[in-house]
């Protein structure tokens, strides 16, 4: 016997809500087998689990707990009929709320795809920059690969430009009390190089091993400890050692002995190839990351509730995966950053609201510019990705590319989505 739906609402978001009741002659075959599902949990002296009469299983079991069992039960029957009398086309798990005990009834929450418009999305268009990559670029690569052949012979002179230097040292403030984070032992620094705070390199000019040097330094406006911005610091500097570092000359016979190439003309414009490679790789995830985000400000999508709290749930779950990776629990790292619940929470519901938001007006550009991915460009790809995967794990992964599974599913989008891009992007 089915059950009756007194009321079904429908919201242009895309929200169906249906009010279901069940006769006493529905839910008592129900409420007895989730009454014999709970009592094989129950002891009671003198019977084996589940034989206990049922009035007295009555008194033991909860009877919320009976009740969820009850409403499980009578549910995907219930489910099943609602989606197909309906003609009900949900995207997510129906949400299930109880309304009134007698006579048992229950809200039904369904989600379809919500309406969605892009707006200007014809227009959308993403600026191209070109590389640029000149002359001095390519040498200051030069120079970094040649810093890895590098030559350091210590030396007992005075230290000069291009010389490294280990050094201890330690730090003071104005009124002469030590700062600890600033102590160190060993570091080795190449005058000229402009890796330390700046002021600091020169004072280190004319040292020579084992001499001591005191000198003050302002830390920059901007620094990485806040603490520390603007602030002067007295250094107080023990040269351990200075090396004079020589680097090799750019030559064919070097190039082809240590740097796998033909000449220096060869490598110089290997390396320009690559940077301008390099370039054209940051630029096009440069112009992606600005063109989700206009599609996302150009999306116009009413979303109900429960898609936004399955989202941030998503999200929650995502978050402390990442913090396990770190080992931190979720409480640990909102008292680190002192972050309130609250806080996360909207946080949250706004990261969904994007995210959502992005994957509807993705969604529907796909559809109104009919990008479709065939089955041969399918099985391309897949055998690529087949072939790439050990043979062991091959054989495992590869039932899950058939057509129909859910890896199979989100390889197509992903090959719809860059369909996509390619179009937006030219």
């Amino acid at each position: 016997m089915a059950a009756s739906t007194s009321k079904i609402e429908r919201e242009k978001n895309g929200r169906i809500e249906c009010t279901v009741t069940f006769t006493a002659e529905q839910t008592a075959p129900a409420e007895d087998r989730a009454l014999k599902a709970l009592a094989a949990e129950v002891k009671m002296p003198g019977f084996r689990p589940g034989q206990a009469p049922r009035e007295m299983l009555m008194e033991k079991i909860d009877k919320d707990r009976l009740l969820e069992e009850t409403i499980r039960s009578l549910l995907p029957p219930a489910v099943e009929a609602l989606v197909k009398e309906h003609e009900i086309k949900p995207i997510a798990s129906p949400k299930v709320s109880l309304k009134k005990r007698d006579p048992l009834t229950i809200s039904v929450v369904f989600l379809e795809h919500p309406h969605v418009t892009v707006k200007g999305a014809n227009k959308i268009k993403v600026e191209k920059k070109g590389p640029k990559v000149d002359d001095k670029d390519v040498e200051k690569m030069v120079q970094y690969i040649l810093q890895k052949h590098e030559h350091a012979t210590e030396t007992d002179r005075p230290a000069r430009k291009k010389d490294r230097v280990t050094l201890d040292f330690w730090g003071a403030d104005a009124e002469g009390k030590e700062i600890p984070p600033i102590r160190t032992q060993g570091h080795s620094v190449t005058i000229g190089s402009s890796t330390l705070i700046p002021g600091f390199e020169e004072h280190l000019k004319g040292l020579k091993k084992g001499e001591e040097k005191s000198f003050t330094v302002t830390f920059p406006a901007k620094y990485h400890a806040k603490e520390l911005e603007n602030k002067p610091v007295t250094f107080h500097v023990t040269v351990k050692k200075v090396e004079e570092v020589t680097l090799p000359e750019l030559t064919d016979a070097f190039v082809k002995e240590h740097l796998h190439g033909e000449s220096v003309e060869a490598f110089r414009k290997d390396i320009r190839t690559s940077m301008v490679t390099q370039e054209e790789r940051i630029e096009r995830q440069r112009r992606e990351q600005v063109l989700l985000e206009e599609i996302r400000k150009a999306t116009n999508v009413d979303l109900p509730q429960e898609l936004i709290d399955d989202e941030e749930e998503s999200l929650v779950e995502n978050l402390a995966e990442e913090l396990k990776r770190q080992n931190m629990s979720i409480q640990e790292w909102m008292e680190k950053t002192k972050k309130k619940p609250d806080d996360v929470h909207k946080e949250m519901q706004d990261g969904a609201k994007k995210r959502l938001t992005l994957r509807l007006g993705i969604r529907e550009l796909i559809t109104s510019k009919n990008i479709a991915v065939s089955d041969e460009e399918m099985k391309q790809t897949i055998d690529e990705i087949l072939a790439s995967a050990p043979p062991a794990e091959r054989k495992n992964i590869e039932p899950s590319y058939q057509k129909g599974q859910q890896a199979y599913d989100q390889l197509e989008w992903q090959k719809k989505v860059e369909k996509l891009f390619e179009q937006l992007l030219a």
